[in-house]
């Protein structure tokens, strides 16, 4: 999610340019979280509401820290995504757009204007650009409301994405390659 900026303020966050720039992100690198992946089955422990609380404890416990990447996805199903950097109280969320989808797995203009109903914003690009922000469905930037964000995930993956329950959730979490805040949030320092 390594991403530049050229604009003095946007909705998104602009990620400096440069992994070996910043001395405080070498660190936090060096220092920083392990790659973690989970598989869990909704249905099997309590249904969304108990799962919903676990990804709130995780977001609680995470996001005070230095910038991590969630990526949430039920590949059994569908190609379909939401993913956040989250850190230093401070997250910017994404749900997937059609630029990365193919086949059944395409949002339909239906669920596109069920996103924006639900407070998703348009994706700014309609093509992939390695130098800037993912096209995806995005929220504004969100202050450590770690609840409200856990409710559009669940609101998105289960109402609008099709998530099912008895079938396996993937998360994972990893380090920001930009994880200190002054590079991940320059518009928040």
């Amino acid at each position: 999610m390594r991403v530049t900026n050229s604009e003095s303020k946007n909705d998104q966050p602009a990620i400096t340019p440069g992994l070996d720039g910043c001395q405080v992100c070498r660190q936090l690198r060096f220092e920083g979280p392990e790659d973690r992946e989970y598989s869990i089955v909704p249905a099997k422990g309590g249904g969304w509401q108990a799962w919903s609380a676990a990804l709130l404890r995780l977001f609680q416990r995470i996001g005070a820290h230095p910038t991590q990447a969630v990526v949430i996805n039920q590949d059994a199903l569908t190609q379909r995504y939401v993913q956040v950097l989250i850190g230093h109280g401070i997250a910017h969320a994404e749900a997937s757009s059609n630029v990365y989808l193919m086949n059944d797995s395409r949002i339909t203009t239906e669920q596109e204007e069920l996103l924006a109903a639900l407070g998703w914003l348009t994706p700014a690009e309609t093509e992939d650009d390695p130098g800037k922000m993912p096209p995806n469905w995005y929220l504004p930037p969100i202050h450590g409301d770690w609840l409200m964000l856990v409710e559009m995930f669940v609101a998105t993956m289960v109402g609008i994405f099709g998530f099912d329950d008895r079938f396996p959730v993937g998360i994972r979490t990893f380090a920001a390659e930009n994880p200190c805040k002054a590079c991940s949030w320059p518009d928040e320092s």
